[in-house]
């Protein structure tokens, strides 16, 4: 038997009941890092699942689990998990008494809850499976008594008591050699294993029914001619839905692999998430224009094409911005939970579909952020990850975290590369084959004041870097093809082309101008470091110091330094292009980002961890770390009086607000 350690950790359960998210921001003080003053946001929805009596619901997200109260919408509690890459919640189980969570997480290992302390009671670790394959699955078995989980690659059970004893672990029979397996999803009876399999390239999308008990192969199910999105089984574990990209909804029969009906709709709207309600008696489909009730008690008057086997369209919930990716019905069906990329959560009633409340907060994909001139309000930029979805623009008060405001830019659907001007009024965006487009933020909502293309650009490339000036009125971008564009805004807010320089054999990763405006730096895969003169394009220097690929690069105040990391962190005199000084200390983790504080001398770099390091510029040594985002860390930024520091994560979903005398103070290297 294998003993996996138990562990305790003190005063990790807050309880607080909260309004409002609009009128009180408490839970931003709950489990954040020593040394921030606040967090905004409580991170990406991954996973929804109400406990056993249906007197709460938990929510898987980016930082933990948050559990809420089902009758209000209320937050009771955040299930923190450590912050350290790949340690985002995947998937989460209640067991059948209702008094322990499971969970699993993007990283591989899962824990156990107790949900009246709040506290990890043991942690156990999918040992045969690759780095980052995640626990993304688990099912308790009808006594509580075992646990069954699975990867991507294979299927484990284990015995749960006083230790954790792994039973068994079977590997996925082919699992490496017939197409990619994308996701997976446990029965509720523990029996079957659905695999999604995407082969995009010979445009195969099918699904995999496996005997867990074996892990042998029992069924494949053939004929969707898109790309599979959702599947979702019965509580009985004897039917299995399933859509896809194409309009169509499918059900399945698992003892046999046999189709049951399929639904051919013409609505043009993806199938993004399914769920079947626990009596069997409704299906919900997520949708990008939100949600549709099926219901099999209904008996139509008439023959109609809207309508999955005996399952007849009833109900149509709108309200989300953005597609809904989320779904939970309550034990007794009487109440549904849709997650959107909205950042929201909303509860609905399956007998009227009338709305009962909405839980906020639930951002992911920030991609910018900028202070005001008094420092008191940041506004960040949001864009939901795989499948990208609108482009959101939220904007918080940085002395009580209340979120004032949010808005989304119409039409920005698709993966969009950004980059937002000083001054907060305008942002730069890219969508694919070189179309980039300007957004006037000043307006509600935000409108395109200018579209430009970059020419030569590959098409459907998506890889495209870019940064304004300091004064706004120069944008450079960077993409696959190594060149390096420099544009100028001119006073109609029009967008003219004024240079191109290429220096990188490779794409672009990072580009950044001087505060004097007067330079250009410049990144790429191949580890190339570029710096040009703005005015005409004239190369100052360009090092290949870097071994492997460059991700960020930062001026100091004054312009005279630059700093440039990836797997090293060196420091560049930028009159004579020599290199300062190297690190003094081996890197962790890969460098994400990079920026001086306003006196220039301390450098602070995000990495891919999810953790902020603090450099002494003039020695080159670490001062200190800092933990607080469970992954990349995508921005850094001080406020305009210097006395403030915000980090955020893509990945997390989360902001962070740092108060800097008390964090440049920390000696804990």
């Amino acid at each position: 038997m294998k003993k996996l350690g138990l562990f305790y950790i003190a005063s990790l359960l807050i309880v607080g009941i909260l309004p409002n998210w609009s009128l009180a921001q408490d839970q931003t003080q709950w489990h954040f890092a020593e040394g921030a003053k606040m967090r905004l946001g409580k991170g990406r929805i991954n996973h929804i699942k109400f406990s056993p009596n249906g007197s709460r619901f938990a929510v898987a997200t980016s930082i933990g689990i948050w559990m809420y109260d089902a009758d209000t919408g209320e937050e009771l509690s955040l299930l923190a998990v450590l912050p350290g890459e790949g340690r985002m919640v995947a998937t989460i189980a209640f067991s059948p008494d209702g008094r322990t969570l499971a969970s699993g997480e993007f990283d591989g290992v899962g824990r156990l809850w107790d949900i009246l302390t709040g506290r990890p009671i043991a942690t156990f670790k999918e040992v045969a499976s690759p780095r980052y394959t995640g626990l993304t699955t688990l099912v308790f078995s009808e006594n509580g008594k075992k646990l069954m989980g699975a990867t991507t690659r294979e299927i484990s059970a284990w015995k749960l008591g006083e230790d954790i004893k792994q039973l068994t672990t079977l590997q996925l029979e082919k699992a490496n050699t017939v197409r990619p397996i994308t996701s997976v999803l446990i029965s509720p009876d523990g029996r079957f294993l659905a695999a999604q399999l995407t082969d995009w390239k010979n445009k195969n999308f099918q699904i995999q029914l496996w005997d867990t008990a074996t892990g042998k192969l029992s069924h494949t199910l053939t004929g969707h001619t898109g790309w599979i999105k959702s599947i979702a089984f019965s509580a009985d574990s004897k039917t299995l839905v399933s859509g896809d990209t194409h309009e169509t909804i499918r059900l399945w029969d698992t003892a046999t692999g046999k189709l049951k009906s399929v639904l051919n709709w013409k609505h043009g709207t993806s199938t993004h998430t399914l769920a079947f309600s626990p009596n069997g008696r409704f299906i919900a489909s997520g949708h990008y224009d939100g949600v549709k009730l099926w219901d099999n008690t209904v008996k139509p008057k008439q023959q109609t094409e809207d309508a999955i086997g005996n399952y007849q369209h009833t109900l149509a919930l709108h309200g989300h911005k953005d597609y809904v990716s989320k779904l939970a019905f309550s034990p007794d069906g009487k109440t549904l939970l849709t997650g959107s990329k909205d950042g929201t959560i909303q509860a609905w009633d399956t007998a009227t579909g009338n709305h009962r409340f909405t839980c906020p907060g639930h951002f992911e994909g920030i991609r910018g952020l900028v202070f005001s001139l008094d420092g008191n309000t940041l506004t960040s930029l949001n864009q939901p990850f795989n499948p990208s979805g609108i482009v959101q623009r939220h904007q918080w008060n940085t002395n009580t975290g209340q979120l004032l405001s949010t808005d989304f830019l119409t039409g920005s659907r698709g993966p969009t590369p950004m980059a937002i001007s000083p001054d907060g009024k305008t942002v730069a965006a890219h969508r694919s084959g070189g179309r980039c487009s300007l957004w006037d933020l000043t307006t509600a909502p935000p409108q395109v004041i200018d579209r430009f293309s970059l020419e030569g650009f590959p098409r459907g490339g998506l890889d495209v870097k870019m940064a304004f000036s300091v004064d706004g009125r120069m944008l450079a971008t960077g993409g696959e093809d190594g060149l390096v564009h420099v544009w100028t805004l001119i006073e109609s807010e029009k967008i003219r082309h004024r240079f191109t320089v290429k220096g990188h054999k490779h794409n672009i990763r990072t580009l950044a101008f001087s505060p004097d405006g007067k330079m250009l730096a410049s990144g790429g895969k191949g580890g190339t470091l570029c710096l040009w003169r703005v005015t005409d394009g004239a190369s100052l220097f360009t090092s290949t110091a870097h071994k492997s690929l460059i991700n960020t690069v930062a001026f100091s105040p004054d312009s005279k330094t630059l700093a440039s990391g990836g797997k090293e962190l060196f420091f560049w005199n930028t009159s004579t292009g020599t290199q300062l000084r190297p690190t003094s200390r081996k890197l962790t983790a890969w460098i994400s980002t990079l920026v001086f504080s306003p006196d220039g001398n301390t450098l602070v770099a995000g990495n891919w961890d999810g953790i902020l390091e603090l450099w002494d510029v003039r020695p080159g040594g670490l001062l200190s770390t800092h933990t607080g985002h469970t992954w990349w860390v995508e921005v850094l930024k001080f406020s305009p009086d210097g006395r403030t520091l915000v980090s955020s994560s893509f990945w997390d979903g989360t902001i962070l607000i740092w108060d800097w005398e008390t964090l440049k103070k920390t000696k804990n290297r």
